[in-house]
């Protein structure tokens, strides 16, 4: 029996480092697959829906964690690595819930593998050779596991990482303005402005992490899946 998440992959800043999964005979996994890995990067889940459920049903999910790479590497302490975590699933066996465990999931199971080498500067499919077996196991057991144990794992793990995926992009962007505000002499106004405007921003981004952004228009161009 087929398994119900049908595709899978590990993204470092857009660059696929390892995939595995197989196509249904109509390039309606590949497509899904294309759409939601070119999908830009939030502070949290991306979902990829189609209008024609009938002729596709599979859909596409990608959940993002930004680290801060000076914490690890010899980089500037603002430099910031995207990692993304998608899949494709099908909507007849496994619904979104399930699809979002999983991809917590391979988060924490690729935790201990981030700080390499190849993974950290590798190109296209570097941790293939390494992680695609994992990969294509994890995408295997999913009806195995304990779905409800493994739904509220999911939402207590990825409600701090996209918190602190918010907090990353805004302290990113303060160490910008901080230079901006040096150099232009700001008031004191403005910085009363600039608090209020950041908390809204706080606000608007969780929103987004928490229930993701629906795309249903066709996305161009090729993906190495």
């Amino acid at each position: 029996m087929s398994s119900p998440i049908c595709w899978s992959c590990v993204q470092r800043d857009g660059i696929i480092l390892a995939e595995a999964g197989c196509d249904d005979g109509s390039t309606n996994v590949i497509k899904t697959a294309q759409k939601i890995t070119k999908m830009k990067p939030t502070a949290g889940w991306e979902v990829s829906r189609n209008f024609s459920m009938s002729s596709n049903p599979f859909r596409g999910i990608k959940f993002h964690l930004h680290e801060c790479a000076g914490e690890i590497d010899d980089r500037p302490s603002d430099d910031i690595i995207i990692w993304a975590f998608s899949c494709v699933y099908n909507t007849t066996e496994c619904n979104e819930e399930t699809a979002k465990a999983f991809l917590t999931k391979l988060v924490f199971v690729s935790e201990p593998l981030r700080g390499m080498p190849w993974w950290r500067e590798g190109a296209t499919l570097s941790a293939q050779p390494s992680f695609a077996p994992t990969l294509q196991q994890q995408m295997e057991n999913v009806e195995q596991i304990d779905k409800l144990a493994m739904m509220q794992q999911h939402v207590d793990e990825t409600k701090a990482i996209m918190q602190n995926n918010i907090e990353n992009i805004l302290e990113r962007g303060d160490k910008i303005e901080d230079l901006q505000e040096e150099a232009q002499k700001l008031n004191a106004a403005a910085k009363v402005f600039k608090k209020n405007a950041k908390k809204v921003k706080r606000f608007q981004m969780l929103q987004n992490a928490k229930h993701g952004v629906i795309l249903g228009t066709a996305v161009t161009g090729v993906v190495g899946v």
